[in-house]
């Protein structure tokens, strides 16, 4: 049980390494609502809405994401689940998301058939 506990705590207090000109900031896990890739950069954007460039890509991100926190709705997008209020089936067994607020990204938010399961 102090194993999960540990887990837990690391997972919170993972933090994410910007560069904002020539300063190197860090964005805290839990004040991420969306890693997305726009014009073939990976991005991440901040609950306060402003966007970030990272030199990594979204498999290498999700990897290091806690699971319980995050889900990869697709190719191109990883979604925070508190920013998640619902969703809708749409053609083909595919799902489209629904969020609690809305922000200005180029983004398909919906869910591949294949992972509509896993996410529901």
């Amino acid at each position: 049980q102090q194993r999960d506990e540990i887990a837990l705590e690391t997972a919170k207090n993972q933090q994410f390494v910007v560069k904002v000109g020539n300063q190197s900031n860090l964005i805290k896990v839990e004040d991420i609502w969306v890693f997305f890739v726009e014009n073939e950069y990976v991005q991440l954007m901040d609950k306060n809405s402003k966007k970030y460039i990272l030199d990594a890509s979204l498999d290498k991100i999700e990897k290091q994401l806690p699971s319980s926190d995050f889900f990869r709705i697709n190719r191109q997008c990883i979604l925070n689940r508190q920013i998640i209020s619902g969703f809708k089936r749409i053609e083909n067994g595919k799902l489209t998301i629904q969020l609690n607020f809305s922000f200005d990204l180029n983004l398909e938010l919906t869910v591949s058939r294949i992972k509509a399961p896993a996410f529901k």
